[in-house]
């Protein structure tokens, strides 16, 4: 039985069915990132790293992969 993968967006945790996901993927996923927003993968020790939307993003990493967004127009990346 292939393994769901666990992510989460915003605290809120989620899961796909596939190691891979790209930023638009990640996107659709609940409720869903409006555009006016930027999404960014938290990575430890450094400022996020912003998801284009055809990134693929490794979910079988060990740990659970953590993004989060933000306005467009706010300080990229620094939260």
């Amino acid at each position: 039985m292939p393994k769901n993968h666990k992510f989460k967006i915003d605290n809120i945790g989620y899961e796909w069915p596939n190691q891979f996901i790209t930023g638009k993927e990640v996107r659709e996923v609940g409720p869903g990132i409006p555009e006016s927003m930027d999404l960014f993968l938290k990575i430890s020790g450094q400022p996020g790293k912003l998801v284009e939307l055809d990134e693929r993003i490794d979910l079988g990493q060990p740990g659970i992969e953590k993004f989060y967004t933000q306005e467009s127009s706010s300080d990229a990346g620094n939260i």
